[in-house]
């Protein structure tokens, strides 16, 4: 296993594969000064962290929701080949809309960063390295795309097989998302047992994964729909990343034993 293809992948999952695009409305089921930590495992091998936190900020005169999504190899993997991403999102607090998103890569001696500005008067986005792009109405960055699915989940009922679609901008395009809902079912993690929402984000079979719905996210179903635990089922075999800390939660998260 490509160590440089791990953290990335499972960040990048994470942070692609989880929006909708529906009104985040008034009442989210997150609060300012959430904080998530998770592990991920390669097999039973540590390979990193990653971790999101949200906090209130003042954004050109405006308040605003900072979300951080931060990732990074630990242990083996960081000496072998050291990975420190960093995703940000400023989200208007009354439409869980970003505002600005700036995603800082270092991976090795890869480097990328890019700032995009979201204006949603005439539906552009204004990025460093393309400039100005029309967009879709309600376009979402990859971090306020976690926030958002986690309000659609609480506030909107699914029948198994039913997709959800939306629209993302990353890598400076727009870019289709689609999850498939799968069903509630428990889930046993490092922090218990939970009563679970499962969801399938879409991904096209390759050289990574073994088949089309090799990426499997469970979500808490208990008021909170934090991920618990997302894994990915790859050719060069399976890779997990497992909630491991939780703070600032608007219920308490209880395991069932």
């Amino acid at each position: 296993m490509e160590l440089r293809i791990l953290l990335p992948l499972v960040l990048a999952l994470m942070l692609n594969g989880l929006a909708n695009g529906q009104p985040a409305g008034r009442n989210p089921v997150y609060l300012p000064g959430e904080s998530l930590r998770y592990q991920i495992y390669y097999g039973p091998v540590t390979g990193g962290e990653v971790t999101m936190t949200l906090e209130p900020v003042v954004f050109e005169g405006q308040e605003v929701l900072h979300a951080v999504a931060l990732g990074y190899t630990t242990g083996l993997a960081d000496r072998v080949f050291r990975i420190y991403d960093v995703y940000e999102s400023y989200m208007d607090p009354e439409t869980g809309l970003p505002v600005k998103s700036i995603r800082n890569i270092s991976e090795g001696n890869y480097r990328f960063y890019n700032e995009v500005l979201y204006d949603r008067d005439s539906n552009t986005v204004n990025t460093l390295m393309s400039g100005r792009n029309e967009v879709p109405e309600g376009i979402l960055d990859m971090v306020s795309a976690i926030y958002r699915l986690r309000d659609t989940l609480h506030n909107a009922s699914f029948r198994p097989g039913d997709v959800i679609e939306m629209t993302t901008w990353f890598s400076d395009r727009i870019y289709p998302v689609y999850i498939r809902y799968d069903g509630p079912e428990r889930v046993r993690t490092r922090m218990g047992t939970f009563h679970a929402l499962k969801v399938y984000p879409a991904s096209d079979p390759g050289r990574v994964f073994r088949g089309k719905d090799d990426i499997t996210v469970w979500f808490s179903n208990d008021g909170n729909f934090v991920p618990l635990r997302i894994r990915l089922n790859m050719l060069v075999g399976a890779v997990r990343m497992d909630l491991t800390g939780a703070e600032g939660l608007r219920h308490e998260l209880k395991p069932l034993e």
